[in-house]
């Protein structure tokens, strides 16, 4: 395809719904080789220098500035484009039995039941806009990749909603008793509404030991095991023997086939990649890296996908 065809026929994800339905239609479409390569083309462009400023400006970006960036580097309007698609499903999407479940950007998560709106590691450059919607968040690890400080604020200091994480303190928290750090570094289980969310620790690497929350969140019999960016198997114990979505961190230290014996997953989802915050050839996993870890999970008989940002995973 032309630069020009890529640009006009699939430069917005939000587009693309009609074409693409979550997972489903895999390797179709915008889903197809061709435009992941082309799209990893767009993303390689993109250096810490472009990034940071536009990032660390948050919602209050200037239209024309934000505008001029994305036209030059066009893989910039497709994570703004994502953003604004799950905003629109979320607020579309009418949940009545298992939990609607979007990838947003890196390993950020929005989940929806039918009584409850809630993320896991939500981390984008507007953030902080879904904390009207949401009910409560959960934070794996205080890393930056992870979670953004204005999403923080905006939850605990504005909307006074819980936000479960192991390094802060919730001053808005209405479901937990305020400790430091959040809640106690402990093995603790929380009833939201209609979610069950059951915490543990894992290590990110040998030296951050148990630096890690990993969440299982159920709702209905359906269970979500988020274990953020771990490196330890081991310590992957879910409650439930067969969890239906796992979002695993491919690159962190520990292979993902390891960690699926662990957790024994319906279906695992690859993610925590082309994080933009990261350096080219530095901790920025590609979407073929995501292929790879997909292709040794399914030749160890574990299902697994790589979603784009903004997919809906169920």
């Amino acid at each position: 395809m032309t630069r020009m065809q890529f640009l006009k026929g699939a430069a917005a994800l939000g587009a693309t719904a009609a074409v693409r339905r979550g997972l489903a239609d895999e390797g179709a479409g915008v889903d197809s080789m061709d435009f992941r390569a082309a799209f990893q083309r767009e993303i390689d462009d993109i250096t810490p220098a472009d990034w940071s400023p536009y990032y660390k400006a948050g919602s209050s970006l200037d239209a024309a500035t934000g505008a001029r960036v994305r036209a030059r580097l066009p893989a910039l309007q497709r994570y703004e484009d994502a953003f604004d698609k799950v905003v629109a499903e979320i607020k579309a999407t009418e949940v009545t039995d298992r939990p609607a479940v979007w990838l947003v950007y890196n390993m950020g998560i929005i989940v929806k039941t039918p009584r409850s709106l809630f993320s896991v590691d939500l981390q984008h450059r507007r953030a902080e806009e879904l904390a009207p919607l949401l009910d409560f968040a959960l934070i794996t690890h205080n890393h930056g990749d992870h979670y953004t400080d204005r999403f923080y604020h905006a939850m605990d200091g504005v909307q006074k909603k819980t936000v479960v994480s192991n390094f802060k303190d919730n001053y808005g928290a209405h479901f937990a008793k305020r400790h430091p750090g959040g809640y106690t570094r402990a093995e603790k289980t929380f009833e939201f509404g209609d979610v069950t969310v059951r915490t543990s620790y894992t290590d990110h690497n040998s030296y951050l030991v148990d630096y890690t929350t990993v969440f299982e969140m159920t709702c209905g019999g359906f269970t979500i095991y988020h274990s953020g960016d771990c490196s330890n198997a081991a310590k992957l114990k879910p409650v439930s023997p067969n969890p239906d979505l796992w979002l695993v961190h491919p690159r962190c230290g520990m292979q993902p086939v390891d960690g699926a014996r662990a957790v024994n997953p319906k279906l695992t989802v690859v993610a925590h990649l082309n994080e933009l915050g990261h350096p080219k050839g530095r901790a920025r996993w590609t979407w073929a890296d995501g292929e790879a870890a997909k292709t040794k999970l399914a030749e160890a008989g574990y299902a697994a996908v790589v979603p784009l940002w903004g997919d809906r995973l169920c």
